[in-house]
Formats: structure tokens, C-alpha cells, sequence
């Protein structure tokens, strides 16, 4: 599956609010073989969800946003964590 720039932009743009969650792909579900380049990864996951940005895990919705520039998935779980650990100390 070919994902132009257009079809990335309507997928971004679906409100979470708006969305019936019995039309979102769990990503529980989906199977990624972590063998193959990053190009091939991303081609296998937009070909098994109908939305790259917003998909359901179990009974809650979720919506991904990626940015070029700015903190890293690491360095947000790490920060998270270090919230988590300050409630609880």
C-alpha cells in the first residue's frame, strides 16, 4: 500500500471523538517482522490498519503524532517515568 501525502493528511486529521472505535485496527493484532528494513516495517503496518495515526488497544482509542524534531519515544518514556517515580516517593 502507496500512501500518498493526501491520504496521510485525511488520516491525520480524524478526530478521536468522532470515531466509531469497532472501525479501528488493535495493535494488539498487528504482526511486524522486525527482520526487514524500515521501509518494509512501515509498508506491513499501513497494510494492516486502515488509519496509521489512530488505532484502538482494547477498549481505549490512540491516537500517535509524530514530529521531526524535538524528544525521542526514549526520551518520553523516560520522562514519564521519572513523573511516575516523583507521585510515588
Amino acid at each position: 500500500m502507496k500512501l500518498t501525502g493526501e491520504m496521510l493528511d485525511e488520516m491525520a486529521s480524524v478526530d478521536v471523538r468522532d470515531v466509531d472505535i469497532n472501525t479501528l485496527t488493535d495493535l494488539r493484532e498487528i504482526k511486524i517482522d522486525t527482520k526487514k528494513p524500515v521501509a518494509q516495517k512501515l509498508e506491513s503496518f499501513a497494510e494492516q490498519t486502515n488509519n496509521v495515526y489512530i488505532h484502538r488497544i482494547g477498549d481505549y482509542i490512540v491516537k500517535v503524532r509524530f514530529q521531526k524534531e524535538g524528544p525521542t519515544i526514549d526520551d518520553k518514556m523516560e520522562e514519564y517515568l521519572r513523573r511516575l517515580a516523583e507521585v510515588h516517593i
